[in-house]
């Protein structure tokens, strides 16, 4: 018998993690964005205020769903994804061949609480989501440009192949050139601030925290590039089903004519592929640089709605 329940504190998040961790393993379709690894820091660090709705699925006793909700707002009461604002992706989680399941019970869940909520706001969702069928049309999002690692590297633009090669060779004459698979937080905070600035404090501890648990899980790729000792570029990245995403990156500006970047970059690439990874997910954002690899638009969409009966009833 399917049986929903709602959490609303970080403390029953946090009982729950063991099964939350396993049924994320299991999703065929899940992201690091939607692990405890990166819920549970963005919830104790970035969550400035609302309500908590997790809502859990059972099967029995056994966790076949997981939608991490939260409300928020007073003039309109929003309910959105925990992790919005800096997830690339968000969905439910779902047990192999229970998304069916489990798309209802989220639409009967909205249903019997919409005297509670103005606006249903959910981000970036891919395009094979169940959820989307809870609306007719379609509301495109965002774009996060994939390279298919079956194609690579024959799918590199062909004078990009060969910078990116120059580039390793300059940076070699410069001294020791070593890459760096486990680089530390410190060095990335240092070469982030040196790119973009100073880090809000809150930022640095969520980095701080889900770096930490991906890396006890397997899942963080925190690689970076030095030369002759000296910390030049670092890519703070992480890997699950098969795909690597490329999260954020920094390097030394004062470097950026040699391209210690792109060089690591292609040095990650190599790597995953080595793994058995089949893509890499360059996330939100059609920067130039990503086509130059071979990547190609893949759309992610968004559920937006004012009125709760719009989604009918599940029953």
């Amino acid at each position: 018998m399917i049986s929903q329940q709602v959490l609303h504190s970080i403390e029953e998040m946090q009982s729950l993690t063991p099964e939350w961790s396993a049924l994320w393993r299991a999703c065929p379709s899940a992201t690091p964005f939607q692990s405890p690894e990166w819920l549970m820091p963005w919830t104790r660090h970035l969550f400035k205020g609302g309500q908590i709705l997790m809502l859990t699925i059972r099967d029995g006793e056994d966790l076949i769903g997981l939608a991490p909700l939260f409300c928020w707002g007073t003039a309109e009461r929003t309910i959105s994804f925990l992790g919005a604002g800096i997830s690339d992706y968000g969905d439910l989680l779902f047990a192999p061949g229970r998304e069916g399941d489990c798309v209802s019970a989220v639409q009967q869940f909205l249903v019997d609480e919409q005297a509670n909520w103005d606006v249903l706001d959910l981000q970036e969702l891919r395009s094979g989501s169940g959820l989307l069928s809870l609306q007719s049309a379609k509301e495109e999002c965002s774009v996060c440009p994939v390279l298919d690692l079956q194609t690579y590297p024959d799918s590199m633009d062909s004078k990009h192949k060969v910078d990116v090669r120059r580039a390793g060779n300059k940076l070699r004459k410069q001294g020791d050139l070593d890459f760096v698979a486990a680089a530390s937080l410190d060095e990335f905070f240092h070469l982030y601030q040196l790119r973009w600035g100073t880090m809000d404090s809150d930022l640095r501890l969520f980095y701080t925290d889900s770096a930490s648990a991906l890396a006890g899980s397997g899942l963080l790729r925190l690689c970076s590039i030095r030369i002759a000792g000296k910390a030049a570029a670092a890519i703070f990245a992480f890997t699950a089903h098969k795909t690597l995403y490329c999260y954020l990156s920094a390097f030394d500006s004062a470097m950026s004519k040699q391209s210690p970047g792109a060089v690591l970059l292609g040095w990650l690439i190599d790597q995953a592929i080595s793994e058995g990874m089949k893509e890499v997910d360059f996330l939100r954002d059609n920067e130039a640089y990503k086509y130059l690899w071979g990547a190609r638009d893949r759309i992610s969409y968004k559920l937006h709605t004012r009125n709760a009966r719009a989604l009918g009833s599940a029953g």
